[in-house]
């Protein structure tokens, strides 16, 4: 360091942690959930606006010596110790109490505090907090927590089977419910409906959540449903007249495109070898054919093979043919896989909902190396190969 110039900034820091919550010279106390806490004017209005017009403004409040507060008491101590030191351990805090401090983070405007815990709470998004954070992003209108709904489209079949999950919100229900890509099973989908509305029934009047469940289930592709579920389950359930029952069975029969719910894709899946199951050719020939089962639904327009070496040379095959299906009933005309190189082969089709991929004409399964079902952005001028990452 210079000699012209003194930086003692952690000195500072230091001193100014030891004031936070302590009497001496406070001439301030908030009584938050019945705690007195401590504080010093001037440090909170210099740090936030919202202190300020509360302190120094016109407010009755800047005429009193104690101040009552109907918030939190935890997340209002994180929050006077990030006012007096700037820094916060969020390792050690509990998910509730983050997103109670990023409420109060949003309330009190403190940005910079705000956009940190946001972007922590997106990094730590899993099966156990995904709920809880999606209700305080969507009261908060957080644009950084919009990877919750990723999350769950992802997790989908997981999510609605989670007893969390029936405490979300009716307004977060009704916006998983509007996705394209919450790729549940529609069957799952309607028993979490179900389970919501009845966990929430006496929530706020029963006259106001049976007009929500009428608009929930209104939201729940009955034509993916079987036959069967729709006569012994949901007409059990006694959720639709038989009228609309009826038109559900009608439309069923009418539609050629049913409207499936599919996962957004990113580049590529990276498909497990195996869960490839092979097995003879019906043709009678020597070739054989996998099968796979995604286990949800994705856009793909593409289905990628890498081949494997024999020894040091590459295995020559390259006439793979390549069917999908969203059901294993109905499957696409089998395309060829063209060679891009001597180690990969990539069948191309139009933008398709998928679940199931059948591989045909192998000769040597051992030939077949990663599979990988990818989806290519329209105009988006990529390459076979210029595409990397997982699903």
């Amino acid at each position: 360091m210079s000699s012209t110039e003194i930086e003692q900034t952690a000195v500072l820091v230091e001193q100014l942690a030891q004031l936070c919550m302590n009497a001496d010279n406070a001439d301030v106390t908030f009584t938050v959930k019945g705690q007195h806490l401590p504080a010093h004017r001037i440090i909170l209005a210099t740090r936030s606006e919202y202190f300020r017009a509360l302190l120094f403004g016109a407010l009755k409040e800047s005429k009193q010596n104690e101040i009552t507060l109907h918030v939190s008491v935890d997340a209002f101590k994180y929050l006077m110790k990030y006012i007096y030191t700037g820094s916060l351990s969020l390792k050690q805090m509990k998910i509730r109490d983050i997103l109670d401090t990023l409420e109060l983070a949003h309330q009190y405007g403190f940005i910079d505090l705000q956009k940190a815990l946001a972007n922590y709470l997106g990094k730590v998004i899993g099966m156990s907090n995904v709920c809880v954070i999606l209700e305080t992003a969507r009261l908060l209108d957080l644009t950084e927590l919009s990877t919750c709904y990723t999350f769950m489209d992802e997790n989908a079949n997981s999510i609605i089977q989670s007893y969390n999950f029936r405490r979300i919100s009716y307004e977060a229900m009704l916006g998983l419910l509007q996705r394209d890509t919450f790729a549940a099973d529609e069957f799952d989908i309607f028993n979490a409906v179900r389970d919501w509305y009845l966990y929430n029934a006496d929530k706020p009047s029963k006259a106001m959540q049976t007009n929500r469940a009428e608009k929930l289930y209104n939201l729940v592709r009955f034509t993916l449903m079987s036959q069967h579920d729709l006569l012994n389950v949901v007409r059990s359930a006694n959720v639709l007249s038989p009228n609309r029952l009826l038109d559900i069975l009608a439309e069923k029969e009418k539609l050629t495109v049913l409207p499936y719910r599919a996962v957004s894709c990113l580049p590529e899946l990276i498909i497990d070898w195996n869960k490839i199951k092979w097995s003879n050719s019906s043709s009678g020939s020597c070739s054989r054919h996998g099968e796979i089962d995604l286990g949800n639904y994705f856009k793909v327009n593409g289905i990628q093979v890498d081949r494997r070496r024999k020894g040091r040379k590459f295995f020559h095959q390259t006439n793979y043919t390549v069917r999908v299906s969203v059901d294993k009933e109905c499957w696409t005309k089998g395309v060829t896989c063209e060679a891009h190189s001597p180690y990969l082969t990539v069948a191309h089709f139009e933008i398709s909902i998928v679940r199931y991929i059948r591989i045909q004409h192998v000769k040597d399964v051992s030939e077949v190396g990663v599979i990988k079902a990818i989806f290519y952005k329209p105009n988006c001028g990529c390459k076979t190969g210029e595409q990397s990452g997982k699903m």
